[in-house]
């Protein structure tokens, strides 16, 4: 947790404090900034991706080759597991991925947007990463926590011999992968990557979407997940809920709202029948 905690009551704050931590251009030359934004469900789980939430671990394998399996021609166009991955995540599959926007107003927009009839607070936490942190789609590091996805935990011993079954799942997507396993595979299945994924969802592109790819915590098996790197995490700031009409009011005038962010028809045909 942040031990930078602010609360915001307005709009205006928040536009404040971002124009306060994004005009440094020295700090943007070394680092980049995301944002997440959510409502008190979320709360309990912090920084928690799905797969690792209610022992939905264990179910990680069958449930990724499940969701295959009954539904092929939706997978057609994937070629990595990773590709795979975020469309699992984008039909509410939970994964080892976990949403993360460089656009600041979506991130207020969730944590604005309502909850069932709970009230209380939204929280945007931010996050400042090193851009020698940040990884991409054909990054071999993400490739190796992505197929963790399709091994079953008696396969992710890799002080046994688990390397083996994860290198030949990883050689599935990139035939040249080496052989050996060393001391920086070992970090890199074990660590929190943010990840820039390609561009090819609409809702991606619509919500300027990230994701950090969590890995496991040791190399004993994928029961628990890598510890989030608390230097990526910047602020964390709370959103009044007395504010969050308001708030959303404004986002909607800035075209932030269901209808801009959920390119697919149901969510459309809910925003133009609620307005």
């Amino acid at each position: 947790m942040s031990e930078n905690i602010f609360t915001f009551s307005k709009f205006e704050e928040f536009q404040s404090y971002l124009s306060d931590i994004t005009l440094d251009l020295d700090i943007l030359k070394d680092f980049e900034y995301f944002y997440r934004g959510c409502s008190v469900h979320d709360w309990e789980y912090n920084l928690t991706p799905g797969i690792y939430r209610d022992n939905r671990i264990l179910k990680e394998e069958i449930n990724f080759k499940e969701m295959i399996l009954r539904n092929p021609n939706d997978f057609l166009n994937d070629s990595t597991t990773l590709e795979k991955l975020v469309k699992m995540q984008h039909y509410r599959l939970p994964t080892r991925l976990l949403d993360i926007t460089s656009n600041p107003l979506v991130a207020l927009y969730f944590a604005c947007k309502p909850f069932k009839d709970v009230i209380s607070h939204g929280k945007v936490y931010v996050f400042k990463i090193p851009k020698e942190d940040i990884k991409y789609y054909d990054s071999d590091a993400v490739a190796l926590i992505s197929n963790l996805a399709k091994l079953r935990i008696h396969k992710t011993n890799f002080n046994a011999d688990g390397f083996d079954f994860l290198k030949h799942e990883v050689r599935e997507e990139k035939p040249y992968y080496l052989d050996g396993f060393d001391n920086e595979n070992e970090r890199d299945i074990t660590t929190v990557f943010p990840v820039k994924v390609k561009l090819n969802n609409n809702r991606i592109v619509k919500q300027s979407g990230a994701f950090l790819i969590f890995g496991m915590n040791d190399l004993e098996d994928k029961t628990h997940q890598a510890q989030f790197p608390t230097n990526f995490l910047f602020n964390e700031i709370l959103i009044d809920e007395t504010a969050k009409a308001r708030i959303l009011s404004i986002l909607n005038s800035f075209a932030i709202n269901d209808y801009t962010l959920f390119p697919e028809l149901e969510y459309a045909a809910d925003y133009l029948d609620n307005q």
